[in-house]
């Protein structure tokens, strides 16, 4: 909190600090506003903060004229001079100058000579040239708390000899005896002690009418305070307000507190994957365009005069070519915004507020095929494919015990026998491979090669398994063996494993009901994708169950037959690849599950497309019900 400012101003404290040090004053200088500052001080001030011969008071910040010489040219104040030379004085002093043993009692001090003087050295001491204008201090001891008076003469700049002591009433200034006589001789005078003592007078009234402001500073401070109370009062009273209502509204908005900040962090890392992606893609470019923007200079200014005159048309081409390639890019941003309700009636959602995400075109897509091989020669379903790191990939078929690792070209690398049918392949964090046995009803991981340990054992029968950033396994589960015998009643579900086989839960909302989950995965956001044949949809869960979106197909494209999803998968850019069985497809989503494109299709030669997955290379494996692997490079743009 701010520092509050006493409201009882006392209008006759001394001032006896420098406003700029805030030290005793040491060669006090007195400013025309009134304000008193050390010489070196104000001098350091002026340097730093004058301009054209004028400067500002440090403390109330009225314009100032610089003297002609400088700051040394300001008055000294020789009323603090003699406040500090009283708080030095001591009893009975005597005089610093009297030449004799026992020197007289001083009864005064000058402040410029800092000496004790006696009257008799007194008087001398203003008769000399070089000390007559000195100020003389009456000497007051500590015990006196008046304030000391101060005595000086002051001469004539005509007549270097003669005091000041007449006031000329036409020319409006104090004149010596000389001057009245002389240059001043038919004007009309007044004795200056006479002038001095009428402005003493008027003065005071002045001063007095100036000290009757003082009521009125303090009692607007006094305001200050009473509305600074108010406002204490105000705000504790809104915060103890707010507090109670976010109390009685916490358990109804957590929800959907947490589905909303779920869903900024979800847009967030979709949005930073595109911007680094194209972060990525700009650096490789301005990286082509420099390159070529060097060897273009190096031909222009250092190719020969007849090289340069030949071909001078290829080369302005060029140039505009580079130019054209370089301004190309545009840049869509996100623009995420949340709106608080300004209501408290209706339902909840409503009362909370709403978030909107206005995000820019989906990008465009290049598929390109890079190879095409057969597994086995048994022409069954490719069920499985888990990308490693280096280009390289597991892949199993027909739910056998052994597991094939491919190269992206199609190159088998090896074969290893896991002992037991394998239905999914996924990979956990630490490389090790975790698999489903659907007919074993186990879930397992290999620590070294395919040296598998069981994780859990499953009382149904598990199929799709994925692993999230937390090391948790999602499994589908499902009453029967194969989804064709599937059969009403059968209560098929999601459920939640800790790598060490412990059950976090199952995915429990009402809405999410499956009929036969074959496959899920999850995805950069932290949503979790699950594939339901049965159903025939796409659903995207919270990772507590709670769903978000669900997919059945796209009406914008003429397919033959509904959508019958199997494998599913997404990218490092959020993006939901699906394999449409039924038509021979794949479908691309958006993080949100909205339908994108029909990423390939027939025309691609994919039939009865499976299993389907994503490598850090952005090629896509698609396995088939043929034992056929078909890869295709994504290039987003």
């Amino acid at each position: 909190m701010v520092s509050r400012e006493p409201s009882n101003i006392e209008p006759n404290v001394d001032l006896d600090s420098c406003g700029i040090c805030l030290g005793d004053f040491k060669k006090p200088k007195i400013l025309p506003c009134f304000h008193t500052f050390c010489l070196n001080c104000l001098k350091t001030y002026v340097d730093k903060t004058g301009r054209n011969e004028k400067f500002t008071c440090p403390l109330c910040l009225i314009e100032t004229d610089l003297p002609p010489g400088g700051v040394e040219r300001f008055q000294t104040n020789f009323y603090v001079k003699a406040e500090q030379a009283k708080a030095l004085s001591l009893l009975n002093a005597r005089c610093d100058v009297c030449d004799i043993d026992i020197p007289s009692k001083a009864e005064n001090r000058c402040l410029e000579c800092d000496q004790n003087l006696c009257q008799n050295c007194s008087r001398t001491h203003l008769k000399m040239t070089s000390s007559k204008e000195h100020h003389l201090m009456t000497v007051n001891f500590p015990e006196k708390p008046l304030t000391p008076a101060v005595m000086t003469k002051v001469f004539c700049d005509k007549h270097k000899t003669e005091e000041l002591s007449f006031y000329c009433q036409v020319c409006d200034g104090p004149i010596c005896l000389r001057c009245k006589v002389t240059s001043h001789e038919n004007h009309s005078t007044k004795d200056l002690s006479d002038v001095a003592a009428e402005t003493r007078q008027f003065l005071g009234v002045k001063l007095s009418e100036a000290k009757s402001f003082l009521p009125t500073v303090h009692e607007q401070l006094n305001e200050i305070n009473r509305y600074e109370d108010h406002l204490t009062q105000s705000k504790q009273q809104i915060v103890k307000k707010i507090n109670e209502r976010a109390t009685d509204l916490h358990s109804r908005i957590d929800k959907i507190s947490n589905s909303m900040l779920n869903d900024i962090e979800a847009e967030f890392r979709v949005e930073m994957s595109r911007v680094d992606s194209q972060r990525r893609a700009l650096g490789k470019a301005g990286k082509a365009l420099s390159s070529q923007f060097h060897a273009a200079n190096q031909v222009v200014y250092f190719g020969s005069d007849a090289e340069i005159a030949r071909n001078k048309q290829v080369l302005s081409k060029r140039l505009e070519k580079l130019t054209k390639k370089s301004d190309g890019r545009v840049i869509t941003k996100l623009d995420l915004a949340f709106f608080p309700s300004s209501s408290l009636e209706g339902k909840i959602e409503d009362i909370f507020g709403s978030l909107s995400t206005a995000r820019p075109p989906v990008d465009d897509t290049k598929v390109t095929e890079v190879s095409v091989f057969q597994v086995d020669d048994t022409f069954k379903v490719v069920s499985s494919i888990c990308p490693r790191e280096d280009g390289e990939a597991w892949i199993t078929s027909g739910w056998k015990p052994e597991i094939h690792l491919f190269s992206v070209q199609g190159t088998r690398l090896k074969t290893e026998n896991a002992g037991r049918n394998i239905d999914t392949i996924v990979m956990s964090h630490d490389g090790s491979i975790v698999v489903s046995c659907s007919d074993k009803r186990q879930i397992l991981k290999g620590r070294n090669g395919l040296d598998f340990s069981v994780i859990a054992t499953v009382s149904t029968y598990p199929r799709g398994i994925a692993i999230n950033n937390k090391d948790e396994v999602f499994v589908c589960t499902g009453q029967s063996l194969a989804f064709q015998d599937y059969k009403d009643g059968h209560r098929n579900k999601v459920l939640r494993y800790s790598l060490d086989g412990s059950l976090l839960g199952e995915f429990g909302d009402p809405s999410s009901e499956f009929l036969y989950p074959l496959r899920v995965v999850c995805n950069i956001t932290g949503d979790v994708v699950v594939s339901d044949c049965q159903k025939r949809r796409i659903t995207i869960h919270r990772q507590d169950g709670y769903i978000k979106f669900s997919y059945t197909g796209t009406e914008t494209e003429n397919l033959r037959s509904p959508f019958e999803p199997r494998g599913v998968t997404c990218d490092s850019r959020g993006f939901i690849y699906v394999t449409d069985n039924a038509n021979d497809a794949v479908h691309l989503l958006d993080h949100t599950g909205k339908f994108v494109r029909l990423l390939l299709t027939t025309k691609d030669e994919i039939y009865g497309p499976y299993s389907v997955a994503i490598d850090s290379k952005n090629n896509l494996w698609v396995g088939c019900r043929d034992a056929t692997v078909k890869i295709f490079h994504c290039a987003h743009f």
